[in-house]
């Protein structure tokens, strides 16, 4: 009988993967915290896909991705509302050398002028990020709502 072997690139280059793949979400998950829905959605490919099980409906495409984004920020600041995403417990899972799989805990923090701050919003975020001129973007995005699970 024949045994298969999982092939697991080397410790050194898994590990500069993990820390290049975290870089990508500090900047990105940066630029929407900062307001820059320009630079969020730039981390988008043109065709991406974003599902959210507190969505009403899937984001098909960067434009609409973008869209999205800024109409949130802006109903922030209208409601002097700012929002931190703390992302923990990345997981990288490589397929080839330009496609990866991320899995991730991301909390939503909500703050506003007068308040304490609060847990707006405790997620599962899984991506699919592919590298695109020598830079990671996500092709697809999926968020699980911990208080808005998916129906089946």
């Amino acid at each position: 009988m024949t045994t298969l072997k999982m092939i697991r690139p080397p410790a050194r280059a898994e590990a500069s993967l993990h820390e290049e793949v975290s870089r990508f979400y500090v900047n990105h998950m940066g630029a929407l915290d900062r307001g820059d829905t320009a630079a969020f959605a730039a981390d988008f490919v043109p065709e991406a896909t974003f599902a959210a099980s507190g969505f009403d409906r899937l984001l098909h495409g960067r434009a609409a991705i973008g869209a999205a984004a800024a109409a949130g920020v802006e109903q922030r600041a209208r409601d002097g509302i700012t929002h931190r995403h703390l992302v923990s417990m990345l997981r990288v899972v490589p397929r080839t050398a330009a496609l990866v799989r991320t899995s991730s805990y991301v909390l939503v923090v909500e703050s506003g002028a007068t308040g304490t701050p609060v847990i707006y919003a405790s997620t599962l975020c899984e991506d699919v990020l592919v590298r695109r001129d020598d830079r990671w973007q996500v092709r697809a995005r999926k968020v699980t709502r911990d208080d808005k699970p998916w129906r089946s």
